[in-house]
């Protein structure tokens, strides 16, 4: 069996882009997802429909992969049942961990998130970096960055015993083909489909997905055992606005309420989700997050990859009109 280089979540935002342009490259593919095979994607891909809970699914996918990038994960802020963050974000990296050991993979790159690297309350003005000390588990905002520090503390552990394992954390990703929706494309649906009447004074880390896939790429020829903070540029929530105005014929929000307000309102729309089953747009984790202004710090991934990213204004606008390409406004 030839080797492949296995993709776990490539039915996924960034996983998309990463399959897309390793299959540009000539490389051969093999994605493990529980995602059926899109239509679209060319046959040379070998697409395993399965979970990385899944044993069995998980030993035929990682068989021949000496190189294997792990994005598979519950992203999703505000889901009712929060074990599944614990299952899929703890447990499926742990399996995973556990199968490139046995299999002796070169290089097993794990996807993670910046939100763990700082505890939320923190107002600290520097900006962020990747640090050697990790926040208390107290420190997180919610289920979903309680998991993914969980896997991370798994993570440095395999590393420290010398498994050949680098890890990657974006920020904010944004562009076209998110059609799982995750937040901030769907933050940017309802801004241009049915704005607010006002906005949570933030600041948001954007960068383009594809720059986040093609950072995948170059980490994977560099030497294992690496960390690389993925951002692009910060980025205030009233810039943002205006760079949606001219999209579209709503009228973009003007007025911007305090952290205090979006923290109630984020909670009295977990209640109502507690009823209706519905995941609510503005969730409790993500308004908590958004607390403060942080500023990322990537010169060193840049550095160290020789990595270049697009303005992220292109990127916001790209993902606009895909929106409105695809009949999602």
């Amino acid at each position: 069996m030839t080797s492949k280089i296995l993709v776990t979540g490539g039915a996924g935002f960034i996983g998309a882009h990463l399959v897309s342009q390793l299959t540009a490259q000539g490389e051969q593919v093999r994605v493990l997802d529980i995602a059926p095979r899109p239509a679209d994607l060319p046959a040379a891909i070998d697409w395993q429909q399965g979970s990385i809970l899944d044993a069995a699914a998980l030993e035929r996918a990682v068989t021949d992969a000496p190189i294997i990038f792990h994005l598979a994960a519950l992203a999703h802020l505000g889901v009712p049942d929060t074990k599944r963050y614990e299952q899929i974000n703890l447990r499926g990296t742990q399996n995973i961990i556990a199968a490139a050991k046995r299999h002796q993979a070169k290089h097993l790159l794990i996807t993670s998130t910046e939100v763990i690297l700082r505890g939320w309350r923190d107002p600290h003005p520097d900006p962020l970096t990747v640090t050697a000390n990790l926040p208390n588990m107290q420190d997180m905002a919610g289920p979903y960055c309680r998991s993914k520090l969980a896997a991370e503390i798994a993570t440095r552990q395999a590393i420290a015993d010398g498994q050949p394992i680098s890890i990657l954390y974006p920020t904010v990703p944004i562009g076209p083909g998110d059609h799982n929706l995750t937040a901030p494309t769907a933050m940017l649906r309802q801004f241009l489909k049915s704005p607010p009447p006002a906005f949570l004074d933030c600041r948001l880390n954007l960068v383009a997905a594809e720059d986040v896939a093609r950072a995948h790429i170059l980490a994977a020829k560099k030497p294992a055992g690496q960390t690389y903070m993925i951002g692009g540029e910060d980025v205030d929530m009233a810039q943002i606005l205006s760079w949606l105005a001219p999209l579209t014929d709503k009228k973009m929000p003007r007025k911007a309420i305090p952290y205090q307000v979006a923290a109630l309102t984020a909670q009295i729309a977990a209640l109502t989700a507690k009823l209706t089953g519905k995941v609510p747009l503005a969730s409790i984790e993500g308004v908590r997050l958004a607390r403060h202004k942080v500023d990322i710090d990537s010169r060193a991934t840049v550095k160290a990859l020789g990595w270049e990213r697009e303005p992220v204004k292109q990127a916001v606008i790209r993902a606009a009109n895909w929106l409105d390409e695809n009949a999602l406004l």
